[in-house]
């Protein structure tokens, strides 16, 4: 009696692992999505093709906030003022983010995802590195089905995000979604128009 109720036990405890199982592959996981759809319903994605001029957005309730670029990646040795600037995020204190991204570098390599600080009060740009991600070559059939995460902080003052691309020109599209750990330390956040 005893090994059979054991039995019946461990057999209703399997259907019920195989269940939960079914219904989660069944939901799909948010990666399954094309990459316009793979946000939160509350998080909206800020297309950089839509832009004419600048525009300020607002974060999402949970501290997020999602953009696509398409954009050219210009060398190292622009300068300052020359760099293909896509968003810019003003923040009142330091503040650790994190980001998740999937990308298409069009099959060419050497893209780097960079972000500088001008923490300067004056009308100089003075600009300071503080992230650089080399992004690993890769082509259409990566993009929205291959994501990536990482971190990094922001400094205090205008952080500026861009791409590079050692000593060449090179394009690149890329969807990045910022979470704000501390939401309240942001001031602005202003998405750039492509150049034309």
């Amino acid at each position: 009696m005893k090994k059979n109720l054991l039995s019946i036990t461990a057999l209703i405890l399997m259907l019920t692992i195989a269940c939960t199982g079914c219904s989660k592959a069944s939901s799909g996981s948010t990666d399954d999505k094309s990459p316009a759809e793979n946000t939160k319903s509350s998080d909206v994605l800020h297309q950089q093709s839509q832009l004419k001029d600048s525009k300020e957005l607002p974060l999402s309730e949970d501290g997020t906030l999602t953009v696509e670029i398409d954009t050219l990646a210009k060398p190292d040795g622009a300068l300052p003022e020359d760099k293909p600037v896509f968003l810019a995020v003003k923040v009142k204190e330091d503040t650790d983010i994190a980001l998740r991204y999937t990308y298409d570098t069009y099959g060419k390599e050497g893209v780097m995802l960079c972000c500088d600080v001008n923490d300067s009060d004056e009308e100089e740009t003075l600009l300071k590195p503080i992230y650089t991600m080399r992004l690993a070559q890769s082509s259409e059939e990566n993009y929205g089905e291959i994501w990536l995460s990482g971190g990094t902080f922001l400094k205090k003052g205008v952080n500026l995000f861009y791409l590079g691309a050692g000593n060449q020109t090179l394009p690149c599209r890329i969807i990045l979604k910022l979470t704000f750990f501390d939401p309240d330390k942001v001031e602005s956040i202003t998405l750039y128009p492509a150049e034309s």
